[in-house]
Order: C-alpha cells, then sequence, then structure tokens
C-alpha cells in the first residue's frame, strides 16, 4: 500500500477505522478484530504494534480498573464490600480495552505502510480546509517534521533535553520535503468503499 493509496486516503481510513471500532456494537466489532488479526501476520505491523502497546499498557491497565471499580453492578466479590469490581464493570472494562487495542492495531497498519513524511504530506493535504482559517499548514509540517526527528533521535529518559534542543536553534533547515502525490480515482473508490463498510458496521 506504499504507493497505491495517497497519504491523506490512509488516514482518513485510519480515522473510519476509529470510528467503526468505537461505536460497533460487539458482534459486529468481529470483523475488523479478525481484519486486523491478518494484518498481525506481517511482522512490520506486529513490530509497531507491540511497540504502541508497550507503551500504553499502563494507560490501559488503569481503564480496565476504573471500569471494573467505578460500573454499579453484581458484586466480583462479595466480600470486598462496595471497594470489589462489579461484574458490568469488569465487562465493560473488558470491551474498553479492546476497542483502544483495536484503535492501536489499526495505527500499526498506518505506521507500517506509510513512511513518516508521506503521514506528514497526508496531514498535510488534509489541513488544507483550515488555511481558510489563518492556518499556515507549511509551517505546521516543517514543525511536525522537526519535532518527530528530534522525538526519534531522543534516548529514552531525556524529554527533558529533547525540548530543551527544540527550543533553541540548532541549525536545522526551515524547509521540509515531502513526497507528492496526486489523489486517484481509485483513492476515492476506496474512501466510498469504506464508507460503506462503515455504515454497515454500525447499523448491523
Amino acid at each position: 500500500m506504499a504507493d497505491f493509496l495517497h497519504p491523506a486516503a490512509r488516514l482518513l481510513l485510519w480515522g473510519g477505522w476509529a470510528v467503526a471500532v468505537e461505536i460497533a456494537a460487539p458482534l459486529p466489532l468481529m470483523l475488523p478484530a479478525v481484519a486486523l488479526a491478518t494484518a498481525f501476520l506481517f511482522s512490520a505491523v506486529r513490530q509497531h504494534g507491540f511497540r504502541l502497546l508497550r507503551r500504553t499498557r499502563w494507560l490501559l491497565l488503569v481503564l480496565f480498573v476504573a471500569y471494573a471499580l467505578s460500573q454499579p453492578g453484581t458484586p466480583l466479590m462479595p466480600a470486598w464490600g462496595w471497594a470489589g469490581p462489579t461484574v458490568e464493570g469488569v465487562e465493560a472494562g473488558a470491551w474498553r480495552v479492546a476497542r483502544l487495542v483495536m484503535l492501536l492495531g489499526g495505527l500499526a497498519v498506518l505506521l507500517a505502510s506509510t513512511e513518516r513524511r508521506q503521514l506528514i504530506y497526508g496531514l498535510y493535504v488534509l489541513a488544507r480546509p483550515l488555511c481558510w482559517l489563518g492556518f499556515d499548514r507549511r509551517v505546521f509540517a516543517v514543525r511536525l517534521g522537526l519535532v518527530l526527528d528530534y522525538a526519534e533521535a531522543a534516548r529514552p529518559g531525556s524529554w527533558r533535553e529533547l525540548f530543551e534542543t527544540a527550543s533553541e536553534d540548532s541549525g536545522q533547515p526551515d524547509r521540509l520535503v515531502l513526497p507528492v502525490q496526486r489523489w486517484q480515482i481509485r483513492d476515492s473508490l476506496v474512501i466510498l468503499a469504506a464508507l460503506l463498510l462503515l455504515l454497515g458496521v454500525v447499523w448491523a
């Protein structure tokens, strides 16, 4: 998919994936889950996916515990009284974590199939309507590229150094060369097909 789809189309597809994963009922959600499991057969997707899960593992755990302890319902451990989890809370927490994991899985597919400069170019294209409001998308693209370069080069635990370096004049170029790609008919067809699938998942 590196050259088959426009970067902006890939970002739109991921946005549609996020919407479908968030609002789909449990039974229709199985179809995207099977598609995601198939994508994880590729090593590049697995690499990005496991990295995202490793970085968000504590957030997922906190969300699960919060849902398990805050939702009213049948006590899972009656001896714990009001401080114990409920059956409904555990179920809600499990579904919340599952949806977030699928959301991250879709992001892993996007990152594995799209280079960093292509992602920036996709955001640059999608930000075009904001120019009517005075938004300078060229400056945004350059700054985003520099931030991603700094973030990739930064060592773990060196975020303070990252911000200090980014705030200084480090001699980085004020230009960013992006791989321009024309929007094709196939991009529109893929977006239309994805929209129809999204409607089918939502209404199922």
